[in-house]
């Protein structure tokens, strides 16, 4: 039997949290197909498991049910910049280039520098490193193409400056490749001339390219490019004249840069929360970024005296390049779907089917203005789902089953995604060049972790709560994680009680800051989760919502580390990392916080001694008979596992903090999370150290507010067993109900 793994269908929307009468645009690439059929369905349960709830959907009627055409759309992943064309630019006969450059993937097939109309049938030139990682200039006057290299490799992660130019009178080419003195023993200096064609008129009316060149258009009108650069590039300066490699040198180092003969100055180092960067020549050819590069890196200037951007921008003057960066997949809306007016606040997705293929593009519907709201809200962490869209890692990592501590099975998701790396990273993946993911957009195809019929992580598992709350004839709304940023504590005020899922691991300042006002103003949550609340990250400033930026600064379960001097994030400038050091830990804004990880198999919990006769704890347990809660379920076969959340004084959690139960169960898989451990030993595994454990938690604040929290990223998976009819659905239930209730809490 032959497994099909392909998937025909892909796509992605726009918005991802709207409300009725919003109009949401569906871009679909359709392969194989000439037409697909839309609908749109309510996601009950997001995936099928044999022991657990079934997948559930519900079809809705709107304006955009039915067939339509569809089309391949490709997806160009790779950053780079672009100058717009101007006159400046088409006058260029004679010119020098020069750039400090760090290559991270030399003689990996060739890369551009900078590029304009180059090409056998385009006049034009490109600085490059060709296949052999060697510093070259290809000229070109339409019917001829020169190339002329050093043919000394670049050294990979270490600053050089180069510098590349072409005497239009003579023909002459020069090329300069100088490592940093820094590098002891660097052996990649190189000094070489050549002759191209005399009198080149480049083509106009081009834009010029930094990081790629042109190598033509899609049938959109999209530019197509090619030789994407692996690296870093800092300030890049274009001469309109032959220029000696010195002088030019000691231009790099000048801010402002003006001079009759400069085209081009352009400075990395401002704006970098932006896509733009500013030209520092007087000529106007300010550029823009394509695909999200990497800001706020070190570049060649940085010598460790400063580590935050912000206090120093001179110091990061450098952009990281990739070719499999991605931010926008630009493709054209296939299909527009105006949400029904009335339509419940919900999980939904469009369902687009054709023959045996289809594709689910999961989105929120909030309340419409004016509604009347539930008083129980579903928080959609949407900002975690972006972190871990098409995670690679099990098919990546050389160690994944060791880690893992079992065999690893390959879903058909995870096969296609390793073959379609121009879908993009999440932020647990590197970069071909092994520099961390720090970016994760929403604007492309998300097949993994943000999808119906997938795995149980992320967006998944979180459909077994809402599920289980329609199977007990809850009413709730949704909320996502973009409107606690954008709107504060207003998007959360209106209601009485906001359940988390599995993991709602990463929260902006913003959202972290609207939660705590949500709490002094006596608002209560129920954390059905672990590792929450765990990694600060960044919204896109320019595109809200589309994108989240994560440095893994310091210490945490980390699956790459920011490197020295990167710790700051390059959207608003904030310390990134651990919200713990940030002096921000978990404890203290929901009781408990990250203590170990394990993915083998899950344990359970077992009621604290003496809990049931604690008149403010025991209604929780109404209805639970025994010991044990949780011994069942579809992750791991238990309710606490994955990663486990535990109180700790120290760190914040209230001082009336009522643990009700504590999980036990757990393997030698299971360890301490790193940002527990101050020094290594052995004594760090679930079968050997107290901390390896989840605690179930309840407490009250003197403003009203309540908080209950599993600490277990399988709690959710458990909520479905025996048809809902079990302990761990009992206790949710149990405290659900009166976390709604408008009576003060004991």
């Amino acid at each position: 039997m032959t497994f099909d793994y392909q998937r025909r269908i892909l796509g992605y929307a726009y918005e991802i949290s709207v409300r009725p009468g919003d109009a949401v645009g569906f871009k679909i690439s359709l392969e194989d197909h000439e037409a697909f059929d839309f609908k749109v369905v309510r996601v009950v349960c997001g995936v099928e498991t044999p022991a657990g709830a079934p997948y559930k959907e519900v079809e809705i009627e709107t304006d955009a049910d039915g067939s339509h055409a569809g089309r391949v759309q490709r997806i160009d992943a790779g950053s780079y910049a672009v100058v717009p064309k101007a006159p400046v630019l088409d006058r260029l006969s004679s010119f020098t280039f020069q750039a400090f450059v760090m290559p991270t993937l030399p003689g990996d097939g060739r890369q551009a520098l900078i590029s304009r109309g180059s090409g056998p049938k385009r006049p034009g030139f490109a600085v490059i490193l060709d296949g052999e990682g060697a510093l070259s200039l290809m000229v070109g006057n339409g019917e001829e193409l020169v190339t002329i290299s050093t043919g000394v490799a670049m050294l990979p992660w270490k600053w050089a400056f180069v510098s590349a130019s072409y005497d239009a009178e003579t023909g002459e080419v020069e090329l300069w490749q100088e490592p940093d003195e820094r590098y002891v023993g660097a052996d990649s200096y190189a000094h070489v001339t050549g002759v191209a064609p005399k009198g080149i008129t480049f083509a106009a009316n081009h834009d010029l390219h930094i990081a790629a060149w042109q190598v033509g258009h899609h049938d959109d009108g999209r530019p197509r490019m090619a030789g994407l650069f692996n690296g870093r590039i800092d300030s890049p300066r274009l001469a309109s004249k032959v220029v000696i490699c010195h002088e030019m040198s000691k231009l790099a180092r000048q801010n402002p840069v003006k001079s009759e003969w400069v085209v081009g100055a352009w400075d990395f180092s401002r704006d970098i929360p932006t896509s733009a960067f500013p030209d520092l020549s007087g000529n106007g050819l300010a550029g823009h970024l394509v695909n999200l590069p990497t800001r706020a890196v070190t570049g060649y200037h940085w010598d460790s005296s400063c580590h935050d951007w912000t206090v120093r921008p001179e110091h990061y003057g450098a952009i990281h390049f990739h070719d499999d960066d991605l931010y926008d997949a630009g493709w054209e809306t296939t299909v527009t779907m105006t949400v029904p007016e009335g339509l419940k606040s919900g999980v939904y997705a469009a369902r687009c089917r054709a023959g045996d293929d289809e594709c689910y593009i999961p989105f929120y519907v909030r309340p419409a203005p004016g509604a009347k709201k539930a008083k129980i809200a579903f928080l959609g962490s949407t900002a975690t789902y972006l972190a871990y869209a098409n995670n690679h890692w099990q098919m990546d990592e050389e160690k994944a089953e060791v880690k893992r501590g079992r065999i690893i099975a390959y879903t058909g998701d995870e096969m296609f995604l390793h073959e379609r790396r121009d879908l993009g990273l999440s932020s647990y993946d590197t970069h071909r060049d092994g520099s961390g993911a720090i970016y994760s957009s929403r604007l492309r195809p998300i097949v993994l972790n943000f999808n119906v019929k997938s795995i149980i992580w992320s967006f998944n598992a979180d459909t077994h709560v809402t599920d289980w709350m329609e199977a007990e004839g809850l009413d709730f709304d949704v909320v996502t994680d973009e409107e606690i940023h954008y709107e504060g504590v207003s998007a959360l005020a209106d209601y009485s009680v906001i359940v988390t899922g599995a993991h709602p691991e990463y929260w902006t300042t913003e959202m972290w800051d609207a939660l705590t006002a949500y709490f002094d103003g006596g608002g209560r949550m129920m954390y059905l989760g672990g590792n929450g609340f765990y990694w600060r990250i960044a919204y896109h400033p320019e595109h809200p919502g589309t994108a989240i930026e994560i440095r893994r600064a310091e210490s945490g379960a980390r699956f790459w580390a920011s490197r020295p001097g990167e710790y700051h994030q390059s959207f608003n400038g904030e310390l990134g990392g651990l919200w713990k050091r940030i002096g921000k830990p978990p404890q203290s804004l929901v009781g408990i916080g990250t203590f170990a990880t394990g993915f083998d198999r899950c344990g359970w919990f077992v009621k604290e001694p003496g809990v049931e006769d604690n008149p403010r704890a025991a209604w929780i347990f109404d209805g639970v008979e025994g010991e044990i809660i949780g011994d069942f379920g579809v992750v791991g076969n238990g309710a606490a596992g994955i990663e486990l959340d535990g109180v700790d004084e120290s760190l914040g959690s209230p001082p009336d903090t009522i643990v009700l139960a504590r999980s036990t169960g757990h393997s030698a898989y299971y360890m301490q999370s790193p940002d527990e451990i101050v020094f290594n030993h052995a004594a760090v595994t679930g079968d050997a150290n107290e901390r390896v454990r989840a605690d179930m938690i309840y407490y009250t604040t003197p403003s009203g507010a309540g908080v209950f929290a599993t600490g277990s990223i399988s709690w959710a998976g458990s909520l479905g067993h025996n048809g809902y009819d079990n302990n761990v659905a009992q206790v949710t239930g149990n405290v659900l109900r009166r976390f709604a209730d408008d009576e003060a809490l004991p």
